[in-house]
């Protein structure tokens, strides 16, 4: 009898201790307060086939089946736990959760995601992830939670759109007439973690409530997420969204602040904090396909000759200075170390010694001059782009310093300013290119041969410096035909290789993400410490964090 009695004693404790491990004591509740993305008067638009929807659209009420997560370079799984490429690396098959019911008790099946990809697929305009572009030939229901996306050739680059397809309930949708211009969808029915609270649309705010059902559980085993709701409030512009921001009026801004560590910071040093991860990439535009900059070793000297902390600081703007590579903070553990041997410092010394060694000496005036062409030319920025202004300004004195005379002049956008760069006639600009989901898709915006032209012949896309590289071309080319994750940074390290060693163009700095943030209510953040997710309120990049967030004791 005592020897049963100490084994019930026993169980019981390790009963509870299990129980503990599994079911971790966590705080529940509150309001979060947002700025909503978009500004001035709402409009209650929450179809995801509209360019127009609200921002809480997309992952608040209707999912992906993966995350792309642009911080880390990962594909998470999200409404499918997993996936597989076939061995000919044509078909990607998903599996699909069971646990998960749309918000109206509704299974969420196979059957959805087929619906969703066929929508797309007969009418472009809903396409919005642009994946039937990418080759996708068709899309077969295996079973209730197994689909597969056949392609008619090899891209495992498409992944990343993956995670921008919304799927949406067949049960709901198929009998919608136009799903583009459908202005029913006033509460929507969706797989997220929240629902529409009926009765709170207003003019500048509209609340969203917890999903109780949810099929995301937190660390107590109970649905996520761990607060009650999201208020999303709009302002009628920047000044008024950052003085909400600066007040305390939010717990998450999304919008710039001058002097922010004075006027946001120092208000409440204790809660008030900001991280500004890297958005799209700005460089300066070398056109290789015109003297000077058809020589490498004035692209390099020029390059040498820039300062990117210098422009930053002057610009005040929260632009994060670029590293030489392009690379953003996130995947420089991805270089190695032989690939960053081709680096090169900030040194107008050098950059002068190297102008020197190819003929170039500097005139009566002060300019570089070989065979009497001056290195002078006209630097072109589209007018009324203050904070570009300001960085192709510092640019230019910084080259004045080694004896480049570069003159901005301000163009207008978007012509004549990107009909110049299309069509070659230029020869120094500012310009930027969409960094996507990890510097792959960077460069592959700039620097194929495939977006070439000579001059006075329409190059393909603005991003575009007239470069070409066989290796590059080569790594671009079989980075997409490798599902190895090693391979592709193997074949980014040959990329970036010859990107530092060429210097085709000159990083200059990262547009911002602007994110402001208030411990005083909630707890969980992304940070600069603790980087888990980019912390955008567009598409699903926000949902980690909502789904992170816990109230304060």
């Amino acid at each position: 009898m005592q020897k049963k009695l100490i084994f019930l004693m026993i169980t019981f404790l390790l009963l509870t201790v299990t129980a503990g491990v599994m079911a971790q004591e966590v705080n529940r509740g509150g309001i979060v307060n947002v700025t909503a993305s978009k500004q001035g008067i709402l409009v209650k638009n929450f179809n995801p086939f509209s360019p127009n929807a609200l921002h809480s659209t997309f992952g608040g009420f209707y999912e992906t089946l993966v995350f792309a997560n642009s911080y880390k370079g990962e594909i998470e799984p999200w409404l499918a736990e997993s996936y597989q490429w076939s061995e000919d690396l044509k078909t990607l098959r998903f599996n699909l959760r069971e646990n998960v019911k749309w918000n109206d008790g509704e299974e969420f099946n196979a059957d959805d995601v087929i619906f969703t990809l066929k929508l797309a697929e007969e009418d472009q305009a809903l396409d919005l992830a642009g994946i039937w572009g990418q080759g996708l030939e068709e899309v077969n229901k295996l079973d209730d939670y197994t689909v597969e996306f056949v392609f008619d050739g090899v891209n495992t680059t498409v992944i990343p759109q993956v995670g921008s397809i919304y799927i949406v309930p067949e049960h709901i949708w198929k009998d919608v007439e136009d799903p583009s211009k459908w202005s029913g969808n006033e509460n929507p029915v969706g797989t997220g973690p929240f629902m529409f609270e009926e009765g709170t649309f207003a003019e500048q705010s509209y609340r969203l409530k917890s999903n109780p059902d949810y099929w995301q559980l937190g660390e107590d085993g109970e649905p996520l997420p761990y607060v009650d709701g999201v208020q999303y409030v709009s302002a009628t512009g920047n000044s008024q969204a950052a003085m909400k921001i600066i007040s305390g009026e939010v717990d998450w801004g999304t919008y710039f602040i001058s002097n922010i560590e004075q006027t946001f910071v120092q208000r409440d040093p204790e809660h008030n904090h900001y991280w500004l991860p890297e958005g799209n990439i700005v460089y300066l535009n070398l056109n290789n396909g015109k003297e000077p900059f058809s020589n490498r070793n004035v692209r390099r000297a020029l390059a040498m000759a820039i300062d990117q902390e210098e422009i930053t600081t002057i610009m005040n703007s929260g632009a994060v200075p670029a590293h030489h590579s392009g690379v953003k903070m996130g995947y420089m553990d991805w270089l190695t170390d032989e690939t960053l041997a081709n680096n090169w410092e900030f040194d107008p010394a050098a950059a002068e010694a190297v102008l020197n060694e190819e003929g170039y000496s500097k005139n009566d005036d002060g300019i570089m001059a070989r065979d009497g062409e001056e290195l002078s030319f006209e630097l072109y920025v589209p007018t009324g782009w203050t904070d570009w202004i300001t960085a192709v300004e510092t640019v230019s004195t910084q080259l004045n310093e080694i004896g480049i005379d570069a003159q901005v002049r301000q163009v207008s956008w978007p012509s004549p300013f990107n009909d110049n760069i299309i069509n070659g006639d230029y020869k120094l600009s500012i310009d930027y290119t969409n960094s996507g989901f990890s510097p792959y898709y960077q460069f592959n915006n700039i620097l194929p041969s495939r977006h070439y032209a000579p001059i006075g012949e329409a190059a393909t896309g603005h991003s575009q410096v007239r470069y070409r590289n066989e290796e590059v071309d080569q790594a671009i080319a079989e980075y997409s035909k490798t599902a190895d994750q090693a391979e592709q940074i193997e074949l980014l390290n040959v990329i970036v290789s010859e990107f530092l060693d060429d210097t085709p163009m000159v990083p200059l700095f990262f547009n911002p993400v602007w994110f402001e943030y208030s411990t005083r209510n909630f707890v969980g953040w992304p940070s600069e410490e603790d980087p888990y997710t980019a912390p955008s309120t567009a598409g699903m990049a926000k949902m980690p964090v909502f789904l992170n967030l816990q109230p304060v004791e």
